[in-house]
């Protein structure tokens, strides 16, 4: 389908450009929906269901990774295997109860998610172990911490993270061309308190400077973490001492998505927003 004076066209790609797609809607896009299934709530998708005839293909047919989890009534999911961008679904139910596709709105270029209107839905269809997970943290020797169990949809990747219990600690969320894609609100946890199994499930993408890694399962697609790798070592070691010392505290972070741990907060959190947008970012 090509556009017409009836259609609005919207691109969209992964992250890295491996899959590229368009919409033609027949109105422009003003709300999405966020299914509660767990393996939606862990990727962060904003659905939008087209018609078969509204989505389009414009690169990489054939080229994403499917993640059947049809079982547990959350259908197909299809994710980038080299960046791990969430794109689409099949066979996911709608708000209306009906089976259908889905296209991720975030990875679409040039809209920004914090401006659509969410509508929220949960399937009726959903399976007794998709249900969203309790409260449920293991207490430590320390009072003021918990422990937050985690992971990916398929539990190839669990991880543990002893901190502060998150209404009480730094949370942040913005819109820039990869935290958009990933739906990243973040905790930043020193790397000791920490614990991750299954490492060697995960798949790291690096963009840019690569300063930044992000990990995410290769089985389902969820991303996790993030790894900071910073500038050169030759460039760190011509810095004074004392900046050495900061680039190496700030290494020592492991930035954490909220959505892969179990039985968070979420009416309590301080989410700080920002909208730094996807100034600079370009697909090829």
């Amino acid at each position: 389908m090509t556009s017409t004076p009836d259609t609005v066209e919207y691109k969209g790609t992964c992250h890295c450009g491996r899959f590229q797609f368009k919409l033609h809607l027949f109105r422009p896009l003003e709300a999405v929906h966020a299914c509660h299934c767990t393996l939606c709530a862990k990727k962060g998708y904003l659905w939008l269901f087209p018609a078969e005839q509204e989505f389009q293909v414009t690169r990489g047919a054939g080229e994403l990774v499917c993640y059947d989890s049809s079982n547990g009534g959350h259908g197909e999911h299809m994710f980038c295997p080299t960046c791990g961008t969430g794109l689409s679904v099949r066979e996911h139910q709608m708000p209306s109860g009906e089976v259908g596709m889905g296209v991720n709105a975030r990875a679409l270029v040039g809209v920004n998610p914090f401006k659509l209107r969410v509508e929220s839905y949960t399937p009726g269809n959903m399976s007794h172990d998709s249900s969203p997970t309790e409260l449920n943290h293991i207490d430590t020797d320390t009072p003021s911490e918990k422990i937050y169990t985690g992971g990916c949809h398929c539990t190839a990747v669990r991880l543990f993270v002893q901190t502060k219990p998150l209404p009480e600690i730094e949370v942040k969320e913005d819109n820039c061309s990869i935290c958009q894609r990933n739906a990243n609100i973040c905790i930043y946890p020193h790397r000791s308190h920490v614990t991750l199994h299954g490492e060697e499930n995960l798949t790291e993408y690096r963009f840019g400077r690569g300063f930044t890694g992000h990990q995410f399962c290769k089985i389902c697609g969820v991303q996790l973490s993030m790894k900071l790798h910073g500038p050169p070592q030759s460039v760190v070691d011509s810095l004074p001492l004392e900046k050495q010392e900061i680039v190496k505290q700030k290494l020592a972070i492991v930035p954490i998505r909220v959505a892969v741990l179990d039985g968070v907060e979420w009416a309590d959190l301080k989410i700080e927003r920002t909208d730094e947008g996807t100034e600079g970012y370009v697909v090829d």
